[in-house]
């Protein structure tokens, strides 16, 4: 018994399966659609599991991401998703036995360090994870306008939009960011239970999957219309949560944080993942909030 990717069609279908039986089976919103980048069958390769007489145990899903750490500085990051154990087969190490695994595959395809999102902090820090990077969450105080409703900004079903070469030209001005090609963006935003409000030039997303309920976790686009785009999510949401990065790369970003900060919306900083560098490129202290020396922000439609 030893971790493997997945190997074929067949293999990924039934892998699928496993999935799909641990993390929704109460769900309506399937994995292949939640995370059609990391979930593809073109991808068998960032699939792990831990097979044993054809019966699968364990396993977890890696999406491999170039991210511009810092300004003119880019290193690859693979994030880790979807780490699942069948209750009979807990408290094994089989999850440490994946995690290894992936390690050495990250380590052949040239990775730089790891990331992962998880609030079981004490075992990923067995693992060599610790939680570092930074990002505010925001929440509006009361429901004065950020801008004028005057200004016509369209909300519906992420999946009904037509995105457009602006609106990624929006999240490919971002300094510091997840590249990610138009293809890639079309496919991100046909993910179900996502809400978007959208003008011309920017947009601002709410909810994804059975993730970021509440949250408005990216957004992007010129400052005013991008204001314009979270007051209609307000107004569907008035305990709306709203994401940003902990450090700001263009004037964009800093006039929308601008206007959470005179609108006294509460803010509070905390931690981005949980990280772990894998290469002499990267140092694992650079993304330590306190000496942080990579300040790129992973926006929630590249989380798995």
């Amino acid at each position: 018994m030893f971790p493997q990717v997945v190997k074929d069609q067949e293999d990924y279908r039934q892998s699928l399966s496993f999935f799909e039986n641990l993390l929704r089976k109460d769900s309506d919103c399937r994995l292949e659609a939640e995370y059609p980048l990391a979930f593809n069958p073109q991808q068998l390769d960032h699939i792990f599991v831990i097979n044993q007489n054809g019966e699968r145990q364990a396993g977890l899903v890696t999406l491999e991401r170039e991210i511009e750490i810092q300004r003119g500085q880019k290193a690859r990051a693979l994030f880790i998703g979807s780490v699942v154990t069948e209750q009979a087969h807990r408290n094994r190490g089989l999850q440490r036995q994946l995690f290894h695994a992936v390690e050495e595959k990250a380590e052949q395809w040239g990775i730089d360090f790891l990331v992962l999102w998880s609030s079981q902090l004490e075992f990923y820090e067995k693992l060599g994870f610790q939680l570092a990077g930074l990002q505010a969450s925001w929440i509006p105080s009361f429901q004065a306008p950020l801008k004028p409703a005057t200004m016509g900004v369209r909300v519906e079903p992420s999946d009904r939009m037509q995105f457009t070469e602006k609106h990624f030209q929006a999240f490919n001005k971002k300094i510091c960011r997840v590249q990610r090609t138009f293809e890639e963006m079309q496919q991100l935003f046909r993910i179900p239970k996502m809400t978007v409000a959208y003008t011309e030039n920017a947009y601002a997303l709410l909810g994804k999957g059975e993730d970021f309920f509440q949250v408005c976790h990216e957004w992007a686009g010129p400052a005013d219309e991008v204001l314009a785009c979270i007051d209609a999510l307000r107004r569907l949401v008035p305990q709306l949560r709203i994401l940003s990065p902990g450090v700001l790369h263009d004037k964009d970003e800093a006039a929308v944080v601008h206007a959470f900060e005179t609108a006294n919306f509460e803010n509070r900083l905390e931690y981005l993942g949980l990280f772990k560098s894998i290469s002499s490129k990267v140092q694992t202290k650079g993304f330590v909030p306190e000496d942080l020396q990579y300040p790129f922000f992973i926006w929630g439609l590249d989380s798995i």
